[in-house]
């Protein structure tokens, strides 16, 4: 992903790959349940800066998601990572991002995805529009994402419980500055 240098240390990118196991919902609609297992979450970020990128991730995940398949709208969205669950790969650096001078995990204990508004596009896209919190910080955020159901057949050869299976991936980009996350001098001097 290429950023604007201007913006690079206030950007911060997610990718966001889950599982998600269903279970059945209102007439015509199927809820999928995310975060069920930690091995079957990955969510990464990124921060690239002229000094450094910074990449971490976390798999830790809750939420679920409400929707009519069949219809390809409808429905809604709700996923929740525990802030103190990011990791960078160096210790100093995650005490950083989870103190107040960041993210604040204290104040601040979760970044949330919802969305209202899903609708199918083309192929195993879909649309989801909603709302982004971080930093106690609730911006406007419309993701596409990729949907794929896996069949039963591949699910048990995984060694997944029976029932049915998604997978989701999505990427999007949020400016830290837009949630109140001020960068420290130090940092910004990088």
């Amino acid at each position: 992903m290429n950023l604007n240098r201007s913006t690079v240390l206030a950007t911060f990118a997610a990718s966001l790959m889950v599982l998600g196991a269903a279970s059945p919902a209102q007439a015509g609609k199927t809820t999928y349940h995310f975060g069920i297992s930690q091995q079957r979450s990955n969510i990464t970020f990124e921060s690239d800066t002229d000094f450094e990128v910074i990449l971490g991730s976390t798999h830790a995940l809750r939420g679920k998601a409400t929707v009519d398949v069949r219809k390809g709208k409808g429905g809604s969205v709700e996923l929740e990572i525990p802030v103190e669950s990011l990791r960078t790969g160096i210790d100093l650096r995650d005490e950083h991002l989870r103190s107040p001078m960041w993210l604040n995990a204290a104040k601040y204990p979760a970044i949330s995805f919802r969305a209202t508004t899903l609708k199918k596009g083309s192929r195993n896209r879909w649309k989801l529009k909603g709302t982004f919190t971080m930093h106690g910080v609730t911006k406007k955020l419309n993701v596409t994402a990729e949907v794929r159901s896996i069949p039963a057949a591949t699910a048990k050869r995984a060694g997944l419980e029976n029932g049915e299976w998604i997978r989701v991936r999505t990427e999007f980009s949020v400016k830290l500055s837009d949630f109140g996350v001020k960068i420290p001098k130090m940092a910004a001097a990088k």
